[in-house]
């Protein structure tokens, strides 16, 4: 009703009613787009979650079957497409916010206090563990130390991707241009600073690198790190 008040647009194609525990709040400016809501066989939405909606633009959430979001979620499809595979699960007060196209694939889980920032593409594979407060971005704003405002100065992004089975400890921060390959651990508090990193390791450090393998017969990180 608030959409339509305002002159937007709500599109939702439910293959089944959602398990609602409390109202799902909405918060816009004065000028909101369509949000489209896909919405899987027993999903589950927890109290106090929120829709948020940026100005002039179209927003696109999507749930699959069984997935789960806790309570005090916020969603910001500000113009792009949060995506939760089958079983996925968004714990107390994650927060995602996508311009671009942000995909978390079957059973990943996000621990409490997660935020994920996509401004152009940002992807969880299938089983992806991440544990409390980790943060991972796509891009940031330049900074060319004069008096520019950096909120005014460019954005760089470059596509961030953690393949199946990969878990980051507490705290960890991914930055743009990072690939994390399968089964690979991330420890807690690393700061992944970009390059591809190899799977079934130990990653960590700050900036983090490849510490040591996983298994006695993991072979050595085909590509070097940056």
């Amino acid at each position: 009703m608030r959409l339509r008040r305002l002159g937007g647009r709500l599109v939702v194609q439910a293959a089944q009613t959602p398990r609602v525990l409390g109202p799902l709040r909405l918060e816009t400016g004065p000028d909101p787009g369509t949000l489209t809501l896909h919405v899987g066989r027993e999903v589950r939405i927890g109290r106090d979650c929120v829709l948020d909606l940026a100005d002039g633009v179209d927003g696109t959430v999507e749930l699959g079957d069984g997935a789960q979001l806790q309570s005090r979620v916020r969603l910001q499809p500000w113009g792009g497409a949060i995506r939760l595979g089958p079983r996925a699960q968004l714990r107390d007060a994650c927060e995602l916010k996508s311009k671009g196209e942000l995909r978390i694939g079957e059973h990943a889980i996000c621990g409490r206090n997660v935020t994920l920032h996509c401004h152009e593409s940002l992807t969880l594979g299938d089983r992806v563990g991440l544990a409390e407060r980790v943060t991972i971005t796509d891009s940031d704003h330049a900074n060319d130390g004069s008096d520019t405002w950096f909120m005014d100065q460019p954005v760089h992004a470059d596509r961030v991707v953690l393949e199946s089975n990969v878990f980051c400890g507490t705290n960890v921060v991914v930055l743009r241009g990072t690939t994390i390959l399968c089964n690979a651990v991330v420890a807690a508090g690393a700061v992944v600073t970009g390059g591809e990193h190899p799977s079934g390791w130990l990653i960590g450090g700050t900036p983090a690198r490849a510490l040591k393998p996983l298994s006695a017969t993991q072979d050595d990180p085909a590509l070097p790190l940056r």
